[in-house]
């Protein structure tokens, strides 16, 4: 069953009862399904119906001996897409003491418990109410930090409030993200937390929030690598186990930068992507973090304990003995004979169809595996000539090198021929959707490209899928080729040469793509029909066009023609009397072009 969500807080004894308080939480919880949420009793082990298609079961286990005390509240509601299935824990164990325990997990099971396809995201589900007033009302802490249900200001006048966020990011026995911001310039620190607070709703319980003001931005950053540093106007998540000695792995712990965050940002609003896309490595390193060693026992235990109770409470209850009653006649032995062969025609005419529905429906999966891997084996051969143009590239490239150091050892420079190259001084590409927009944003990587996408949803919805990486490098690979192209013209002002011609020629010293995934055109279906064509408008500067949109029908194909199938589009404004930059006006899923859609 796929987890979606998990929080894990310890709680420092203070005398009062854990447990106690859990239940109080959780009665408060329930009673807003309604009156028979109302109705559910925390003190032992039962089953409650909430409804039609939901239920609670509760799970005690006390030993007054021992002084243990184990509360469980599984609820699992029966939804469209499948069986949601909410788990709430409390544990009381002096073997854990100083801390007690509280952790909720969260999962789904589909109805057909077949596994989904390996392309689909992950759920996006925002976390359940009970953490949030859970967390409102416990002391939480995850490790040595503090797990509040929304962001904690820092003041950089304040030596502890500082103190305490770098070793929360730097507390080893930290499970959970930290998500940290600096207050932009323009906006006021506590309506900054306030938009924060609203852009990690989706993050609640599985991090802890920081908003820092001027001052605490400096200090924390004279305190922390560079390579760290929490931007004004951006954000950083720390994933757990920050070494401040790794400088070599920032990408280990994903910035946003205030570029980034400035195109979702109106005023002190802050769009809903940011979320989402905050909430994606957050809540991978949530659920994928097991529960220690400790608590996976007691988890089990109680696993166990639950799954008895769901059953004996789905158990039949034993049957009554029916009244006596005076038993009719008998039919008639031909009149009898003729009914049982009628429902034996009957029941035989069902299955009939019930079989004929089941080819129906297994031809018609058949038909849509084949054509799928028709169109997996032409992405194979496609990627398989790519690599071997690749290895001819890299063999070539090799052979040139080894050739220029022979000739410098001919020529008497033996320290030149002899000395490795120097390092590489540019970023690496990008390997996720996150890292894309972030060099696609910054204004350095690719000087001639000008971004116009105005929805980063639809670039986001690459994110979490097994083709990632590989939608990722492609449109990496098509931006360089663009952003060269737009270099080439400057180089050879003469040339002429349209994308089409410049991918064909492939002009050495020039990054350039396969042509084949150049689409130079839109079909006359799309163009000719008004709602496939608005699809194709995208901004512009007015400088281009006063109306600051044109028609994109130049596009990249990052993928074959089935699933998400990503497209970028673009628009060239080459030469005299224009901008001279290629403006990328889409990136994200295949546009409609059917007019049902």
């Amino acid at each position: 069953m796929p987890l979606v969500y998990r929080t894990l807080a310890s709680v420092p004894e203070t005398g009062s009862d854990l447990v106690t308080l859990t239940s109080t939480v959780l009665s408060r919880w329930l009673s807003k399904r309604g009156n028979s949420g109302a109705r559910v009793d925390f003190s032992a082990s039962g089953r409650f119906e909430l409804s039609n298609r939901s239920r609670a079961l509760v799970v005690r286990h006390d030993n007054p001996d021992e002084g243990l005390v184990f509360l469980r509240l599984t609820t699992e509601s029966e939804k469209p897409d499948g069986v949601w299935r909410t788990v709430v824990t409390s544990v009381v164990d002096p073997e854990l003491s100083p801390r007690d325990h509280v952790w909720i997990d969260m999962s789904v099971e589909p109805l057909d418990h077949a596994a989904p396809p390996s392309d689909q995201p992950r759920p996006d589900v925002m976390p359940p109410e009970a953490a949030r007033m859970l967390l409102e009302e416990l002391d939480a802490h995850d490790g040595r930090c503090p797990l509040p249900s929304t962001p904690n200001i820092v003041r950089g006048r304040d030596d502890t409030l500082v103190a305490a966020l770098v070793s929360a990011i730097r507390d080893p026995d930290r499970r959970m993200a930290i998500v940290a911001t600096g207050a932009p310039r323009d906006v006021t620190v506590a309506a900054w937390r306030t938009a924060v607070a609203g852009a990690l709703a989706r993050c609640t319980g599985m991090c802890a929030g920081y908003v820092l003001d001027a001052a605490a931005l400096d200090r924390v950053g004279g305190l922390l690598p560079e390579t760290l540093d929490i931007p004004a106007g951006g954000v950083r998540t720390f994933l757990p186990g920050v070494d401040p000695a790794d400088e070599a792995d920032p990408g280990r712990h994903p910035r946003m930068s205030p570029a980034t965050l400035d195109t979702a940002r109106d005023g002190d609003r802050i769009r809903n992507w940011v979320g989402a896309a905050l909430a994606r490595r957050v809540r991978e390193n949530a659920v994928n973090t097991p529960l220690p060693a400790p608590l996976r026992a007691i988890d089990a235990l109680l696993a166990e304990e639950t799954e008895d109770l769901r059953s004996r409470a789905g158990a039949p209850p034993p049957a009554a003995a029916p009244p006596h009653r005076p038993h009719p006649a008998a039919p008639p032995p031909a009149v009898a004979a003729e009914l049982a062969a009628a429902q034996e025609r009957e029941a035989q005419e069902q299955l009939t169809q019930r079989l004929r529905d089941e080819v129906k429906r297994l031809s018609a999966r058949i038909s849509e595996l084949a054509d799928e891997r028709q169109e997996l084996l032409a992405e194979t051969a496609d990627l398989t000539d790519e690599l071997d143009t690749a290895r001819e590239q890299l063999r070539a490239a090799r052979h040139e090198a080894r050739w220029l150091r022979a000739r410098a050892r001919e020529e008497g420079l033996y320290r030149l021929a002899a000395a490795p190259a120097p390092r590489d001084t540019r970023r690496p590409p990008p390997t996720c959707v996150s890292e894309l927009l972030e060099q696609i944003t910054d204004g350095s990587a690719l000087p001639h490209l000008f971004f116009t996408i105005e929805d980063h949803d639809t670039v986001y919805e690459l994110s979490d899928s097994r083709k990632e990486g590989l939608w990722v490098t492609r449109a990496w690979e098509a931006l360089l080729a663009l952003n060269d192209y737009a270099r080439y013209q400057f180089d050879n002002p003469g040339s002429g040469l349209g994308f089409h011609s410049y991918l064909r020629e492939t002009p050495d010293g020039y990054q350039v793509i396969p042509v084949k995934r150049l689409a130079s055109q839109e079909s006359d279906y799309v163009r000719n029909r008004g709602k496939l064509n608005e699809k194709r408008l995208f901004r512009v500067p007015t400088e281009v066009d006063p109306s600051g949109r044109v028609p994109m029908y130049a596009h990249i194909k990052l993928d074959t023609e089935y699933g998400i199938c990503p497209r970028l589009y673009f628009y060239p404004h080459l030469g005299p009397g224009t901008t001279n930059r290629v403006y990328v006006g889409y990136l994200g899923r295949h546009l409609p072009v059917q007019q049902s859609n």
